[in-house]
């Protein structure tokens, strides 16, 4: 790990979604080992991100001003050179950083808990010992015992994730939030839960699940193409027909936006690129966006696009920092 050459090649096997779980956690762990550290690993990432569509007139601006930079020190000189290697074998990619983590049953023989999290700009997709199977959105965590008991199947969840549960009527399967239970035997479904969220809810593709509030024994049940959401506030909720297709797109790499209030658009973007975004323009907290992203823009091309689409404007304030002005049309 102290060699340049390795890290650029742990760094392109991250990327190009070969690494296992010992070369992920050392990596993760380099990284958080100096501010140098994860600002050599965003500045490839970043390369990354902008060489994905090389017919699109932006990628080749973007690439031009990534150029320009490696010019400045040796060590950006081989971050180009390991764009070069990297993008001619990369065939997809989603933004972010994509993981796998599959858990074979015979790995756990207890009960012992397992605690998985995503790091902001990342997706990740987890297998539980039953079959099931768990895609983990940026920034959140999921603990599951290694093997289930045989009573149920469950499981804790903090942020937002789609799961595709493993029917099995013997055997219900749980997940728990700060806010709810949603219980299911096997079906699709998405839930968000983040912390820093003032609400809640559970989208349903597909079967059929029963939420359990906090505090209250009966379940209120959730039809397929149904969303519930919970208000934080006031901790009322309420169901409403929805596009099923809008929100689970994230998890095949889409940003799908539909009347989205500003204040949680840009929350969502902060969480999928890793970066910070800042505003004070009150005009902005009244705004609502909808829109369609996909999986291969930069968040220079996502701001580029707001910018074309949207009243605002943006300038770059820092590493990874942005700020948001309101500009009237």
């Amino acid at each position: 790990m102290s060699q340049i050459k390795d890290i650029e090649q742990l760094i392109a096997r991250y990327l190009n979604g070969e690494c296992n779980v010992s070369e992920r956690n050392e990596l993760l762990s380099w990284i958080d080992t100096s501010e140098a550290n994860k600002k050599l690993f965003y500045r490839i990432k970043d390369v990354w991100d902008a060489s994905l569509k090389k017919e699109d007139r932006a990628h080749q601006a973007l690439f031009h001003f990534y150029k320009q930079q490696a010019t400045k020190n040796n060590q950006s000189q081989k971050v180009i050179q390991l764009w070069k290697r990297v993008a001619s074998v990369a065939a997809v990619f989603v933004v972010g950083l994509v993981s796998i983590v599959l858990l074979n049953t015979q790995l756990g023989t207890d009960n012992s808990m397992v605690t998985f999290k995503v790091p902001l700009g990342s997706r990740s997709e987890v297998m539980l010992a039953d079959g099931s199977q768990v895609v983990l959105n940026s920034g959140s965590e999921i603990t599951y015992p290694a093997t289930f008991n045989s009573k149920q199947r469950e499981v804790t969840l903090s942020g937002e994730a789609f799961f595709k549960v493993k029917s099995d009527k013997n055997h219900p399967f749980i997940v728990k939030t700060s806010d709810f239970n949603v219980h299911v035997s096997g079906t699709q479904f998405n839930v968000c839960s983040y912390t820093d969220n003032n609400y809640s809810s559970l989208t349903l593709a597909e079967g059929k699940v029963g939420i359990q509030f906090s505090g209250k024994d009966e379940l209120v049940d959730v039809s397929p193409g149904e969303k519930l959401n919970i208000n934080r506030e006031n901790r009322k909720y309420h169901i409403s027909e929805t596009e099923v297709e809008t929100a689970f797109a994230w998890k095949d790499g889409e940003f799908c936006f539909k009347e989205t209030a500003f204040p949680e658009l840009i929350k969502r973007l902060e969480r999928w690129y890793d970066v910070t975004l800042t505003y004070s323009a009150p005009e902005l907290e009244e705004m609502e966006y909808s829109g369609r992203f996909k999986n291969q823009e930069s968040i220079w091309q996502v701001l580029d696009a707001l910018k074309l689409t949207s009243p605002i404007n943006y300038k770059k304030q820092g590493f990874r920092e942005f700020k948001i002005i309101y500009q009237p049309m």
